[in-house]
């Protein structure tokens, strides 16, 4: 992605950052620890913040995560560098327990999760093709406003193949080892 930008009759293509920058203007303390931005192709974007039912919806999601998970797979809400200039801010993400958040990529995670009260355009959209076009086998939005729980897998270049729709009160198995499900509306 390269855009051109033109400021006072001059052209110029603005700087497109890596992940490498971003973990060293944060070790610098040019940007602030924890979340509150993405890196998306190379550009910084500011996330929007979260309030009340997003970050109960969260906690309750990691607290049952982390009750019935195999103990191999961690649960958290880390930066996921997807590559080398693509870093988002899941919701929750399960990946195994022994990597390093910053080694984890597309592949690697068993289901990602975002948490959509105010941004359900851009988690069914710019989202969902960021995840698919990197690997991310399984993929969920779970929108607060609707009750619904948005499911996407078979990952593609152009976005997800296989999408599914259910209700809070549905239990739904979780893709992480064959036995473990969830019923959003008993958290």
């Amino acid at each position: 992605m390269s855009a051109v930008v033109r400021i006072d009759d001059y052209d110029f293509a603005p700087a497109l950052l890596t992940g490498t920058d971003i973990l060293a203007m944060t070790r610098a303390g040019v940007l602030p620890e924890g979340r509150g931005y993405e890196l998306i192709e190379g550009v910084l974007v500011g996330t929007a913040a979260q309030y009340d039912p997003h970050v109960k919806m969260v906690a309750l999601l990691l607290r049952h995560f982390a009750r019935v998970l195999p103990d191999d797979l961690l649960v958290a809400t880390p930066s996921i560098f997807l590559s080398e200039n693509t870093m988002l801010e899941p919701d929750l993400a399960i990946y195994p327990i022994d990597m390093k958040s910053t080694d984890v990529r597309g592949c690697d995670l068993a289901l990602v999760i975002e948490v959509s009260d105010t941004t359900l355009r851009s988690d069914l959209g710019k989202k969902a093709k960021l995840y698919a076009a990197h690997g991310v086998e399984h993929y969920w939005v779970i929108d607060l406003n609707a009750e619904i729980l948005h499911r996407f897998g078979e990952p593609g270049a152009e976005g997800y193949g296989a999408k599914l729709e259910s209700g809070f009160g549905e239990e739904i198995a979780v893709p992480v080892d064959g036995t473990t499900t969830i019923t959003l509306a008993d958290l």
